[in-house]
């Protein structure tokens, strides 16, 4: 009712069960965006032409599989800082007792709880609004003094540079499959790239 999370006596937190004892299945939420939304601009400064494209999703929740594997394992930077910091400083309430959990959760017994495929997956959730940089283009018309050529146009083309602005661990536009069930789950897949590239235009 506080807010806090169930653990036992070892700090491990608890998994909702039914009846039957087996762990249950809840909803988590929806990896598809509230609402997307983008900038783009061209502008000239002499001879040199700059263009921008800026997009964005909002909303939607995605989830990092390889985020609860590394934490099981204690091979992530969070499960490495909890252990140099004593162990893991969330608001928690221990089973046996009905009181909150004294001291600090120790890490091992935290994220092997929590972690893992068979983990809490709730805690691996994440918020999927990112905003990026989807593309820049810096193109330069060069001046034409030859018979029989119009224009010369040649541009430096870049994608996906960098991003204004993510929560989740991964880029959340980056999904494993593309079946209905697995939208929104990262699991030890390739990061997203960047791209560079060069373009020369040449009218007649």
């Amino acid at each position: 009712a506080d807010g806090s999370i169930i653990v036992d006596g070892t700090g491990s937190p608890a998994k909702l069960q039914t009846v039957s004892g087996q762990d249950s299945v809840a909803y988590l939420g929806n990896p598809n965006p509230t609402f997307t939304l983008g900038w783009n601009n061209t502008f000239n400064i002499g001879n040199f032409e700059v263009n921008f494209l800026i997009d964005g999703r909002f909303g939607g929740k995605v989830m990092s599989v390889t985020q609860a594997m590394l934490d099981q394992v204690g091979a992530s930077q969070v499960s490495g800082q909890a252990r140099d910091q004593g162990g893991v400083n969330i608001k928690a309430t221990n089973s046996a007792t009905n009181k909150p959990f004294d001291g600090l959760l120790p890490a091992q017994a935290f994220y092997t709880g929590a972690g893992g495929r068979a983990g809490i997956s709730e805690y691996y959730m994440y918020d999927a609004t990112a905003v990026r940089l989807r593309e820049l283009s810096l193109a330069y018309n060069v001046p034409m003094h030859v018979k029989g050529i119009s224009g010369l146009n040649v541009s430096l083309i870049g994608r996906n540079l960098f991003f204004f602005y993510k929560k989740a661990p991964f880029d959340p536009e980056v999904s494993m499959a593309t079946s209905n069930g697995l939208q929104g789950i990262e699991t030890f897949g390739l990061p997203s790239t960047k791209s560079l590239g060069a373009s020369v235009k040449i009218q007649f």
